[in-house]
């Protein structure tokens, strides 16, 4: 009797997909403050400005510095007393010749031209002594001038002006705590999302994720993929960059990704369901 063979069909694992949320954020957060307790001389922005890397912020106190800077800068340029060892040097020089022609034809005595070659070797050290010290008031001009700088904040991002804490003519810095103002960076923009396990493991390798903002499409490259499990959350750490060159978006607004899984395999989730997203950072801009 022939065996019979009965072929089943084989089921596929239907493909499921999960949506996860976070908030954007700024790609950088920056407080502007000093260690110099002064008082505030000019703050040249005001909240909302845009602002460019190396633009001036604010300027502290300095007339004393600019003071001091101009008398340093007078002492080093001043080199009469340079001047002076350089002649004594010239004329030891002249005397040391002169003996020694004169000992050759027996005219000079050995201690007299002994004695003339220590004063020129004297006279060569009080020059450079000299010149040492303008060296040194050169440097010292060259320290006020740096502090006249620092006293110059100037923006370290391209980004926008968050918040101004001071005003004109108050003090700042030193034991105070709280920045004169914060900038963000708004371009590229943040989006950090804590995925499952199987949602993590299905985005490595991409560069670019497909995010849904403000009910546009927009891409997003994938910065950072944790290599560990958070303990407590069970989640991985995915940090999103999205570009945002026109300030389009806004920090704060409510950011999802979609993970398709084509296998069906990675997720232990239903389809559809959505994970909680993120706490909220608060709107910047």
């Amino acid at each position: 009797m022939a065996a019979l063979c009965v072929i089943l069909p084989f089921q596929l694992r239907p493909a499921i997909a999960a949506t996860f949320e976070t908030f954007l954020e700024p790609a950088r957060v920056v407080d502007i403050s000093t260690p110099y307790r002064d008082r505030i001389e000019t703050i040249h922005v005001r909240e909302n400005d845009l602002v460019k890397q190396g633009d001036l912020l604010a300027e502290l106190e300095s007339r004393v510095l600019k003071s001091q800077l101009a008398q340093a800068e007078l002492a080093a340029s001043m080199h009469g007393e340079i001047d002076a060892a350089r002649a004594l040097v010239r004329m030891r020089k002249k005397r040391v010749a002169m003996l020694d022609e004169l000992k050759k034809s027996g005219n000079a005595r050995p201690q007299e031209l002994n004695t003339a070659k220590t004063e020129l070797s004297m006279a060569r050290a009080d020059l450079q002594s000299a010149l040492d010290r303008q060296k040194l008031k050169k440097s010292e001009a060259r320290v006020i001038a740096a502090q006249i700088e620092e006293k110059r904040l100037t923006s370290p991002i391209d980004g926008v002006v968050v918040a101004v804490y001071k005003q004109e003519a108050e003090l700042t810095g030193g034991a105070d705590n709280q920045p004169l103002l914060t900038l963000a960076q708004l371009d590229p923009l943040h989006a950090v999302f804590h995925l499952s396990p199987g949602a993590a493991r299905i985005l490595e390798g991409k560069k670019q994720v497909a995010l849904s903002i403000a009910g546009m499409d927009v891409k997003g490259s994938i910065d950072f993929v944790s290599p560990v499990i958070d303990a407590q959350s069970g989640t991985v750490t995915v940090r999103v960059i999205v570009p945002n060159p026109e300030h389009h978006l806004h920090s704060g607004e409510r950011c999802t990704l979609t993970v398709q899984d084509p296998t069906g395999e990675q997720f232990h989730e239903q389809p559809g369901q959505q994970h909680n997203p993120a706490t909220d950072q608060g709107q910047i801009q």
